[in-house]
C-alpha cells in the first residue's frame, strides 16, 4: 500500500472512529469508558499515515464499545459504500489541504476554476442528449476527486476530457 492508499484509509478509520467515539462517549453509562472512548478519539485524530496499524486498533477498540451499545436508539450505523467515500474523501481532502504548498494549492485552484467554468457552460446547453450531460457530470466529478486527492495527472486528464465534450457540443 502506497503513502496515498494508507493516508486515504488512516482518513477511513480517523472518519469512522470519531464518529464511534463521540458515540460512546455521549452515551455510555461507564463514565471511565465514556473517558477512555474520547481520549482515544482525541489521539485517533492525530494519527497519520504512519500510525495505520494503530489507527486501526483504535477503530477496532471504538467498535466493539459501540457494539455493547448496539440497542440504543442512536447506534451510528455502518455507512453505505458511497456515503462512507464521500465522508472519507471530505475528511482526506481537509487533511491534504493543510498540506499543500502555495503554488500547489494556486494550480488547485486554477484547475477546479476550469471544471467549474467547463461544466458550467455544458449545463447551459439548450437540448443537450441526457447521456452527454451525465458524462460531463461524471468527468467533473472525478475531475474534483482528482484534485481533492492531490492527483495532478489525473485531474488534468479530466479537465482535458471536459473540455474535448464541451468544444465537441457547443453551438
Amino acid at each position: 500500500m502506497g503513502r496515498l492508499g494508507r493516508a486515504w484509509r488512516v482518513a477511513e478509520l480517523r472518519q469512522r472512529g470519531g464518529v464511534l467515539a463521540a458515540f460512546v462517549a455521549a452515551c455510555c453509562e461507564d463514565g471511565e469508558r465514556a473517558r477512555a472512548a474520547r481520549d482515544l478519539g482525541a489521539r485517533l485524530a492525530a494519527y497519520g499515515p504512519a500510525d495505520r496499524w494503530e489507527a486501526e486498533k483504535a477503530v477496532a477498540t471504538l467498535e466493539r464499545w459501540a457494539d455493547a451499545l448496539e440497542d440504543h436508539p442512536y447506534h451510528p450505523g455502518v455507512p453505505r459504500p458511497d456515503e462512507s467515500d464521500r465522508q472519507t474523501r471530505d475528511h482526506f481532502k481537509d487533511v491534504q489541504r493543510d498540506r499543500l504548498t502555495v503554488a500547489a494549492r494556486d494550480w488547485r485552484a486554477g484547475a477546479r476554476l476550469s471544471l467549474d467554468v467547463y461544466l458550467g457552460q455544458l449545463r447551459r446547453l439548450r437540448g443537450l442528449d441526457p447521456c452527454v450531460r451525465e458524462d460531463a457530470y461524471y468527468l467533473y466529478g472525478r475531475g474534483t476527486m482528482a484534485l481533492d486527492l492531490g492527483d495532478r495527472a489525473t485531474a488534468a486528464r479530466e479537465t482535458a476530457r471536459l473540455r474535448e465534450l464541451r468544444d465537441a457540443h457547443a453551438c
